[in-house]
């Protein structure tokens, strides 16, 4: 016999009782093709388009396990700590972005308790900030949360995404201030120096990660998004730019391999640099790994262009 349809007025996550009201079954809503969330929640099978990246299916399931809270959540809550930067779209370590425990934060005294989600409390919650129609703590504050689980160089990377080039979530001086009042709390040291590190105006974390090992090994900090041009004529913003020694920097990812146009367009801008007398350098991710060549030809070029 074919399942009996879920009624649409439902929607992809409900309560149990809900689907009861509605006289469902408890045969059809202990049916294989629904999931439970959480105790006293369903859902519908979460179907994704095919050809979607990792980044796209693991935020839409994310998605997914936020909805389905919310229908058992507490009167006041926010989304925070790793969830909260998740959904933020905050960089974070492999480890972290695949954990699928909810990070929920309350103000009074007794923290959520239930399978699947880590419990959290604050003696008063911050203005709420809804992202993705979901209630989260603002991003500064998450940032100083995570400080408690990332490094310093982890937490550049998601100060730099925080004020980004492109539609920044922050400012330089909300991280700082930001920092200034964590005393006290887990990682409020590294947090300080990864407030004096982190950069705005960049384009992506590997941009960000390429800055800091290049000071990491002790070798002058390049400037970001300095625009090149050759006697009136743009040639390109790269990356990360040493504008005396005209040397310019330029992470190249994957797409710039694969994509047939962006490769074509790459030969030319090595082109247009080299025609104004700068060398050009392009850094793949093995580079950032395990970075001592890319370093001992940097260090030499900024040597010998100084």
């Amino acid at each position: 016999m074919p399942k009996a349809d879920i009624p649409p007025e439902l929607g992809p996550e409900f309560l149990f009782r809900d689907a009861r009201g509605l006289g469902i079954s408890r045969r059809r809503l202990a049916a294989s093709d629904l999931t439970t969330p959480f105790r006293g929640t369903r859902a519908l099978p979460l179907r994704l388009p095919d050809g979607l990246g990792y980044f796209e299916r693991r935020d839409a399931e994310l998605l997914h396990r936020c909805r389905a809270y919310l229908h058992v959540a507490p009167a006041d809550f926010r989304f925070s700590h790793v969830t909260a930067a998740l959904l933020h779209g905050i960089p974070l370590p492999q480890k972290f972005a695949e954990r699928t425990a909810l990070d929920v934060t309350v103000a009074v005294s007794s923290v959520p308790r239930r399978a699947g989600v880590v419990g959290h409390r604050l003696r008063e919650l911050p203005a709420v900030v809804m992202v993705k129609g979901l209630p989260t703590l603002p991003a500064e504050f998450v940032w100083v949360q995570l400080a408690a689980v990332l490094s310093v160089d982890e937490l550049v990377v998601a100060g730099d995404y925080l004020v980004r080039r492109k539609a920044p979530a922050s400012t330089l001086q909300r991280l700082t201030a930001a920092a200034d009042v964590a005393e006290g709390r887990p990682g409020a040291a590294r947090l300080r120096q990864a407030a004096a590190e982190t950069r705005a105006g960049t384009d992506s974390p590997p941009e960000s990660r390429l800055r800091l090992v290049i000071v990491r090994a002790g070798l002058p900090e390049p400037v970001i998004g300095h625009t090149v041009y050759f006697q009136g004529f743009f040639v390109g913003t790269p990356d990360l730019t040493y504008v005396k020694e005209k040397i310019a920097l330029d992470y190249d990812g994957k797409i710039h391999r694969e994509d047939e146009r962006v490769y074509a367009d790459d030969i030319e801008r090595r082109q247009l640099f080299a025609d104004a007398e700068w060398r050009y350098i392009t850094v793949a991710t093995d580079a950032l790994r395990v970075p001592r060549s890319f370093l001992s030809r940097l260090e030499r070029l900024l040597r010998e262009r100084g």
